[in-house]
């Protein structure tokens, strides 16, 4: 599909099929999509704009040629996640429309262009769309705001009956022996209301001075500009990917104001787009040699952010000295896990101690067992939960199906007597598979 200026007024139109093409250097952007889902699982968007239009039309025309091409995805989509966001929540809703809305009243962003774009593209079919910003609570904003709900439904009493699913992922970085590659993976775990997943390859032709992000692959959902999981992959020569910290102590909740602070899908696109170093983001595949010695410095950094504190601290040296660093939402930076609650619920159980719960120990034991790109894939995706001695636990069953790599919190009996809720039935589990190496 193409998106074309009008020759004469600054307005857009969509030409489909390969036969039509935009006249020339009239095309703004150009995507195009495969709905692969009940193959792979996974949908296929590859978008790209062209450097002969300012910013603001090419976001917009890159969020336009997304809305019209996934519209169904995103209706589906949007039916599974937040279409019922305010059932039996009337008094969570009103808090959270005027939270929304006096943070919408407070930013200004370009990245709220191609937002307006998917929600033009998503609605009703025009012959000509306006290139424009709009700020509102529209079903594509609150899409975007998927990670962010964690938070929010706590910080405004939504009936916990109805709370988003906390997000429990896993992340793994490990050097090849030898220092042959450097591979990145990333499981995510969710309802399965979720499972609606899409590969998205953004070609915006922005200055590569200012945005060196300006290309950025990542697995996403329908509407969503974002990752999400995160697992992304950008032209600044940087890879990124997170595990979800869910706090304790809600009194850190306090620090939430629409005011002077932006959402976590916002600061991660932005981010992603900007970054020009690990220092900046995560890890930097430009300073990755196979073969050659890691650098002392700067190769990987982690970042540990919760309302109102962020701590980040250059982690070269433990990829140097052990070949390799989990992620499984459990912070590593004291301050934050301080903060955060952790420090005094590892007290309690080990489940919350970094470096002692299920999937820490197994990363521990198997991570020598990943050799290249199939048994990454293997690692990842483990869960031997009735036989692994990591995923016993003072319960009955005496076992529990979240102490492995990719959780299956469905697998536990509804009826079973846990040692800790987490241990327990969710109607959850690992819904998606990730993996990537220097190449």
């Amino acid at each position: 599909m193409y998106i074309c200026c009008n020759e004469s007024l600054p307005i857009l139109y969509k030409l489909e099929g390969s036969v039509q093409k935009c006249p020339d250097n009239y095309t703004v952007a150009v995507g195009k999509y495969r709905n692969a889902q009940n193959e792979t699982g996974w949908g296929i968007l590859e978008i790209e704009t062209f450097p002969n239009f300012p910013v603001e039309m090419q976001a917009y025309a890159a969020g336009l040629v997304e809305g019209l091409l996934t519209k169904v995805q995103i209706y589906y989509h949007y039916l599974n996640t937040v279409s019922q966001l305010c059932k039996n929540a009337k008094e969570y809703c009103l808090k959270l429309f005027n939270y929304l809305k006096l943070n919408l009243e407070w930013i200004e962003s370009q990245t709220y262009t191609q937002l307006t774009g998917i929600q033009d593209g998503y609605g009703p079919e025009k012959q000509f769309y306006l290139s424009r910003v709009r700020f509102a609570i529209t079903p594509i904003l609150k899409i975007q705001l998927a990670g962010d709900f964690f938070d929010l439904d706590r910080v405004f009493k939504k009936p916990k009956t109805n709370y988003s699913s906390n997000s429990h992922c896993s992340g793994f970085v490990k050097v090849l022996e030898g220092n042959k590659d450097i591979l990145i993976s990333h499981v995510t775990m969710l309802g399965y209301k979720s499972m609606n997943r899409m590969l998205k390859l953004y070609k915006l032709a922005y200055d590569p001075k200012e945005v060196p992000g300006h290309t950025i692959s990542i697995s996403s959902y329908p509407g969503s500009v974002t990752s999400q999981d995160d697992f992304s992959l950008t032209s600044g020569g940087l890879g990124i990917l997170e595990t979800t910290i869910t706090l304790s102590d809600e009194s850190i909740y306090s620090n939430i104001n629409p005011i002077g602070q932006i959402n976590c899908w916002l600061r991660s696109l932005i981010a992603n787009q900007l970054a020009k170093t690990s220092h900046e983001w995560v890890i930097d595949y430009k300073l990755f040699k196979p073969g050659e010695e890691l650098p002392k410095n700067d190769l990987f950094w982690i970042l540990e952010q919760i309302p109102g504190t962020t701590v980040s601290r250059d982690m070269t040296w433990f990829l140097r000295k052990y070949n390799y660093w989990p992620s499984y939402n459990i912070p590593f930076l004291k301050k934050i896990s301080d903060l955060g609650g952790f420090t005094e619920k590892a007290n309690i159980n080990n489940w919350w101690r970094w470096g002692y719960s299920p999937r820490a120990k197994i990363f521990q034991r198997d991570h020598n067992k990943v050799k290249d790109m199939e048994t990454l894939r293997e690692l990842m995706r483990y869960n031997d939960y009735k036989h692994d001695e990591y995923s016993k636990c003072k319960c009955d069953p005496p076992y529990t199906a979240d102490g492995g790599i990719s959780t299956r919190s469905d697998l536990n009996p509804l009826n079973g007597t846990w040692e800790l809720p987490d241990m327990g039935f969710k109607n959850e589990g690992t819904i998606d598979y990730k993996g990537t190496n220097y190449k």
